[in-house]
């Protein structure tokens, strides 16, 4: 059985603040994450994960059938994580000789004998920084996500790639009102109310099994939302990921929401990507485009980054929570387990676990944000796990 390596590199954090709570092949891009992308690549491969050290158990639990952090390797193909690959490349990384493939000066993929690939996790492996080839090395073509932006520019490349996975089902209704319906995947037809109008004129739009979509909203595509996910009345959803059991209102472009979070009412959500166990209040707005037009620069991994892009909304982490009428900034970046109430704009850059509250910061209380977490996952019919409270606390005394 092919060997198969999924790792993290030395740059893992530069997908803050999601990927501070979870492995980076947990995050979504498309209507999959990075590994059940990798996993239907390659069905029957044996896959074991590399990752951060502080995350490892947490890894173990999300994926109990692999193995995390192995002791030593054997001939296999190494692929990093955050990388959307084409088939073209695919098919070049799975030749099974002793190579390396870079994409965009990163190392994405590599094909180690095992006595190369022991050495590698002697020096802490991928984690710790990429290894001196000492094998031929090929130029990809395949995309590598650098930072959560990338992530949100490949929505209409991904899922044009993923409705192959999906069959149209024919919808015999005229109180809903769908436009170019050979794009349009929807697995509960009944759960849709009349008056909603589907368009997948500018790409396709997948919506999976017990999705509520309520009446007189527009999903427009690209577009996917997974299953147990809630579309509230009159919404405007556009070019966007809804990750699983998640709410949303109002107004939501170009975002990527990880899941079980809820932006239930109006405002505007654009040019974002959103944690697990996110809630906004009503009227929660960001800003996604500059008064002057010009690229937008973002704090990101104790570094500010020149995007070279002009949309770049809102990142939030896990369990952050925004107080009704919250205005938020373009280019902001907010941790996890933070609580923003204020009247004005925060700033762009809040640690995590950072409690603002009408321009005064604090540390969160650990007790209280526990109880809340908890609070949160009791809603859904899940508990916080001993592996999830290892990594949040982790995070919060370091701050």
């Amino acid at each position: 059985m092919r060997k198969i390596y999924i790792y993290e590199n030395n740059e893992a954090l530069n997908l803050e603040p999601i990927a501070l709570t979870r492995p980076v092949c947990d995050l979504r891009c498309g209507a999959y994450t990075f590994f059940e992308r990798i996993k239907k690549l390659f069905p029957d491969a044996d896959i074991e994960l590399i990752v951060r050290d502080e995350i490892k158990q947490l890894t173990e639990e999300i994926y109990p059938n692999h193995v995390v952090n192995p002791d030593t390797v054997e001939d296999g193909l190494w692929i990093m994580a955050n990388v959307f690959w084409s088939d073209a490349d695919i098919k070049r990384i799975s030749q099974e000789e002793y190579q390396f493939y870079y994409s965009e000066k990163v190392l994405a993929a590599a094909y180690l004998s095992k006595d190369v690939g022991n050495n590698w996790l002697k020096l802490r492996g991928p984690v710790q920084g990429n290894m001196v080839a000492c094998f031929p090395v090929a130029e990809i073509k395949s995309k590598v996500v650098k930072y959560l932006w990338n992530t949100i520019a490949l929505i209409g490349e991904a899922l044009e790639n993923d409705k192959k996975d999906f069959q149209p089902k024919k919808i015999n209704r005229n109180d809903i009102h769908l436009v170019n319906k050979n794009n349009i995947f929807v697995k509960s037809p009944d759960q849709i109310s009349p008056g909603v109008v589907i368009d997948a004129t500018d790409g396709p739009v997948i919506i999976e099994k017990d999705v509520q979509i309520n009446s007189h909203s527009l999903l427009r595509g690209p577009l996917y939302i997974a299953g147990g996910s809630v579309v509230q009345p009159q919404t405007f959803v556009r070019n966007s990921i809804i990750g699983p059991v998640s709410k949303i209102g109002g107004e939501v472009s170009a975002t990527i929401i990880q899941g079980y979070s809820n932006k239930s009412h109006f405002g505007f959500l654009g040019s974002a990507y959103i944690g697990q166990w996110v809630n906004f209040g009503a009227g929660a707005t960001n800003s996604n485009l500059k008064n002057n037009y010009t690229p937008v620069n973002i704090s990101i991994n104790e570094q500010v980054v020149e995007t070279g892009e002009l949309f770049i909304g809102l990142f939030a982490g896990d369990y952050s929570t925004f107080a009704i009428g919250t205005t938020l900034n373009t280019g902001t970046n907010i941790g996890p387990g933070c609580n923003v109430v204020t009247s004005g704009f925060p700033p762009k850059r809040l640690k995590p676990f950072t409690w603002y509250l009408n321009g005064r910061q604090k540390r969160a209380d650990e007790r209280m944000f526990l109880e809340t977490a908890e609070a949160m996952q009791s809603r859904r019919g899940k508990t916080l796990s001993e592996a999830e409270k290892y990594v949040l606390t982790n995070i919060l005394r370091k701050q």
